[in-house]
Order: structure tokens, then C-alpha cells, then sequence
């Protein structure tokens, strides 16, 4: 196995929605309440659980999951 193949980059962790599964997906988690922008300080409001990034050509929003410990 080659050095640092198991090793994730940030990309690694974004959700582009780019096929009709991913589209599907990225649209459920809008439509939830699961996906939002980080308030001023950074932290993302109650119930969500990724971060909007990004977005598309298409105008759809790039993802990355955020995790609460």
C-alpha cells in the first residue's frame, strides 16, 4: 500500500451533490433542516448536522459533515 493512502484530505469530507442520489440526498437534508451555514462563532444551529461550504454551478450547496461530541 502506498505512504499516506489511507490518510483523508478535507475533499474527502465534502458532499458534492453531482448525480441524482447525491442531488437527492444534499435536497433531503435542506428540506430537514440538517444542512445549514455556521452562525457567526462558528457553530451550526440546533438540529443541523452539515455545514454549507460551497455551491455548485447549478446552485446547489457543497456539504461537509459536521460532528458533535
Amino acid at each position: 500500500m502506498a505512504a499516506g493512502k489511507n490518510r483523508k484530505t478535507d475533499d474527502d469530507d465534502l458532499i458534492v451533490p453531482k448525480d441524482a442520489a447525491s442531488v437527492s440526498f444534499v435536497k433531503g437534508l435542506l428540506a430537514r433542516g440538517q444542512a445549514a451555514r455556521p452562525n457567526s462563532d462558528g457553530t451550526l444551529p440546533p438540529g443541523a448536522t452539515h455545514e454549507i461550504v460551497g455551491e455548485t454551478e447549478a446552485g446547489l450547496p457543497i456539504l461537509r459533515r459536521r460532528r458533535v461530541y
